[in-house]
């Protein structure tokens, strides 16, 4: 798989990250209609290895929990640890209370499960990124 491929459509940079390429792909396509700079990524430890610039300038980090190489959760608190603050959508099938709670932990905004009701993302993201407008 291609190293953090880049859809360019907006304001707004929103970092995916997905083991699964035919969700990264639906997430891209998804993101690019509805106007974010998409950055896309199926391996967290090549997220991790993207100068911290490049991590600080995203405006919204859109993971999966389970992944073979790290969980979301374990990438995101790598992220923030690298002084990344963005809003944080965690999505998976496997959500159970604890991983609900580490979640809330670690400053996750939203958490959804598979499969995703695109509107209800939808609505997350243009909740989340205007909120970032307001504060």
């Amino acid at each position: 798989m291609s190293v953090m491929s880049t859809v360019t459509n907006g304001s707004y940079t929103v970092l995916v990250v997905d083991d699964d390429p035919s969700v990264l792909l639906t997430y891209r396509r998804l993101l690019g209609r509805s106007g974010y700079t998409t950055v896309s990524e199926d391996n967290p430890l090549r997220v991790l290895s993207q100068n911290g610039d490049d991590l600080r300038s995203v405006d919204l980090v859109l993971l999966d929990y389970k992944m073979p190489e790290m969980d979301g959760l374990t990438l995101l608190a790598e992220l923030r640890r690298r002084e990344c603050r963005a809003r944080c959508i965690l999505i998976s099938a496997y959500l159970n209370d604890e991983v609900r709670l580490q979640a809330k932990a670690l400053g996750v905004d939203r958490v959804l499960e598979k499969p995703v009701d695109v509107k209800l993302l939808r609505g997350a993201l243009a909740d989340l990124l205007s909120n970032d407008l307001e504060s």
